[in-house]
């Protein structure tokens, strides 16, 4: 099945700041080859960020406050009364998109039925040796759709099929490097259907997909996981960054 020694893993856990995908090698430690940029933890300054990528950017901040100023001040007020610093957990990620896109229980069931979605911007940046998935571009998309009125239950759909197929064709050419087509997948999000979805399509066909042990997770309850408001979850409140001590046991070694 494999060329090489190398498997990759993909951790998806919510609450991990380290999750991504890695590669491993006998009696080695991982080597991070894809994560999550870190995003700020104050509301303001995420809107600053994304107006900082480029003049589209700003303008389309600018028309979606004039818009949508209630989703708008949500998104502003997220963190507010918190020290200032950064958060790089897929549940404070998806919990912005929850409140930027104002995410209601309809949208989910219909997003349950969807067969497929839209694409949603996921930017692979460089730094040095290692890759990192800028998720500003992600807000923005997401925003950039919603002022063509496209319904939610699509957004929430492509949020994370776009997730899937982005990290699936990165795995792929990984893949090729290390001449391994297998990827191991871990963490309470991996089994997500919809992000599954995407990652099916975005991987080569030859390569298979070993399943870690992970607790079983529908559609509705991934996404109330990830923050969108169902449940006890107000997608208006801004979401509280997770503490050290809930974070995931099985951080990926640097």
């Amino acid at each position: 099945m494999s060329g090489s020694s190398a498997l990759l893993l993909l951790r998806l856990d919510r609450l991990d700041p380290e999750s991504g995908l890695f590669a491993s090698f006998p009696a080695q430690p991982r080597v991070p080859l894809l994560r999550f940029a870190p995003l700020p933890t104050h509301g303001a300054r995420i809107l600053e960020a994304i107006a900082a990528l480029d003049e589209n950017a700003a303008r389309l901040l600018l028309h979606f406050r004039k818009r949508f100023p209630t989703i708008y001040e949500a998104v502003e007020a997220i963190g507010h009364g918190l020290p200032e610093g950064e958060e790089g957990s897929l549940f404070f990620f998806l919990s912005v998109c929850s409140i930027a896109l104002q995410v209601e229980e309809a949208d989910i069931q219909e997003a349950a039925s969807l067969p497929s979605g839209l694409q949603i911007d996921y930017a692979l940046v460089a730094q040095g040796e290692r890759w990192w998935i800028d998720t500003r571009t992600t807000l923005r998309s997401l925003w950039s759709y919603k002022l063509a009125e496209v319904p939610g239950a699509v957004l929430l759909f492509s949020l994370f099929e776009s997730l899937g197929q982005v990290v699936g064709a990165f795995a792929g050419r990984c893949g090729d490097l290390l001449q391994t087509q297998a990827l191991r997948l871990s963490g309470d999000l991996a089994a997500h259907p919809f992000l599954r979805t995407g990652l099916r399509r975005g991987l080569p066909r030859k390569f298979a997909i070993e399943e870690a042990p992970t607790i079983g997770i529908s559609a509705s309850d991934g996404l109330n996981a990830s923050g969108p408001g169902t449940g006890n979850f107000d997608p208006v409140s801004p979401p509280a960054a997770p503490a050290a001590g809930e974070r995931g046991p099985g951080r990926a070694e640097g």
